[in-house]
């Protein structure tokens, strides 16, 4: 019987792998699957009701501590390197016969050093788009890598240009969004403001900033301009509960109506703006959206590709810098906004988006057409299955 080892870097990188993994076991049930997520609690494998090895410890980088040397400090201080000595005796003790690994070149040292086993790498957050590649990213690809699969058709190019044993089979990062068709229930006459505070311990904080903005928006509307938050949350309830209390906002809890049209709270400010929350519905949040506030990552990249405006600006934590930022508008193009100033400023420029259909049809398009070829889970699959037998 094969076994397959998973190994994962990050949240979205939690969720490609255990898609992943789910669909092979739905093709070759037989088949063994570990995983091991390196960053996180690995509640993505849970919910896939995959095996996981993982230590369920949160460092306060969240796994961005590449982004300056001060949040790599902090996982220091958490406790970085004893996470880290029992993350290599984890991956010592695992014999599988292919490792399939999700992230960066920091997941290929870790496989290649210390399972020594073929190695699948899904490379998710590199692209030539971004930057090239280190020498000592080269190196460890070349020594360690059977297979690279790569996020778009030009870095592709340019790593089989080097020698490389690179291929794009699609994107993957859409096929483990699910779309209900949930609307929500919300008057068709406002516009929907979708928020993305993302998944990480400074959620909380950056999901703070983003009221502020929502609360400017509604000051500088017009008589005839309504609109609504929602927010696509994975937040804790006691700590976004507190986080309210302590900007002056309210949290409530749903109503039964509300569950039954998959709102799960609501948040008001001072002056009545109301924000809505809706947990495990992230695809449908975007796709109900006139425009998206996300400070989230992929998340950002993913509602842009579901033809959504979005917009940004840097917030609190390694994965929100205008470094950052300005990396994935690479990606994304002019479809993401990256704003800047103080709240009021913010509001404005979104309300110059909203208030320009034209801007808003070539977002979309630009949007759309930066995540090609849906579907690329489904031949990574079947690209493993080749390499087990």
């Amino acid at each position: 019987m094969a076994k397959i080892l998973l190994v994962s870097n990050g949240h979205a990188e939690d969720l490609a792998a255990a898609e992943i993994g789910a669909r092979l076991l739905k093709l070759r049930p037989e088949v063994e699957i570990v995983a091991l997520p390196l960053v996180g609690l690995g509640r993505a494998y849970e919910k896939k009701g995959l095996a996981s090895l993982g230590l369920k410890k949160l460092l306060p980088s969240g796994g961005f501590a590449k982004e300056g040397l001060f949040h790599f400090l902090k996982d220091l201080r958490a406790g970085w390197f004893s996470t880290f000595r029992r993350q290599i005796r984890l991956l010592k003790a695992q014999q599988p016969d292919l490792v399939v690994a999700v992230g960066d070149a920091y997941v290929v040292a870790l496989c290649g050093l210390f399972v020594k086993k073929p190695l699948l790498f899904i490379d998710g957050p590199k692209s030539v788009k971004i930057a090239g590649y280190w020498p000592l990213e080269k190196w460890l690809m070349r020594k360690f890598c059977a297979t690279i699969i790569v996020q778009d058709q030009a870095t592709a190019d340019y790593l089989t240009g080097e020698g490389f044993p690179a291929k794009f089979l699609g994107t993957w990062v859409m096929d483990y969004v699910p779309v209900t068709g949930e609307d929500f229930g919300l008057d068709k006459n406002k516009k929907v403001i979708g928020i993305l505070p993302g998944t990480r311990d400074e959620a909380y904080n950056n999901l703070g900033l983003i009221l502020e903005v929502i609360e400017k928006m509604a000051v500088q509307a017009n008589k005839q301009e309504k609109f609504v938050g929602l927010v696509a949350s994975t937040l804790d309830r006691t700590r976004l509960a507190k986080k309210m209390t302590d900007i002056g906002w309210r949290m409530y809890e749903p109503l039964p109506a509300d569950l039954k049209r998959g709102i799960t709270g609501m948040l008001t400010s001072p002056r009545g703006t109301a924000v809505y929350l809706s947990e495990g519905k992230f695809g449908d949040v975007c796709v109900r959206s006139d425009l998206i506030i996300g400070l989230a990552g992929i998340a950002n990249e993913q509602a842009v590709a579901f033809g959504k405006p979005a917009v940004c600006f840097p917030g609190s934590g390694a994965q929100t810098t205008l470094r950052r930022w300005q990396e994935i508008q690479k990606i994304t193009g002019q479809s993401m906004a990256i704003l800047s100033g103080n709240a009021e400023a913010k509001a404005a420029a979104i309300w110059q988006i909203l208030r320009n259909p034209a801007k808003m049809a070539e977002m979309a398009r630009i949007g759309k057409e930066s995540k090609p070829d849906w579907g690329g889970t489904e031949r990574i699959v079947k690209l493993v299955l080749e390499k087990i037998g």
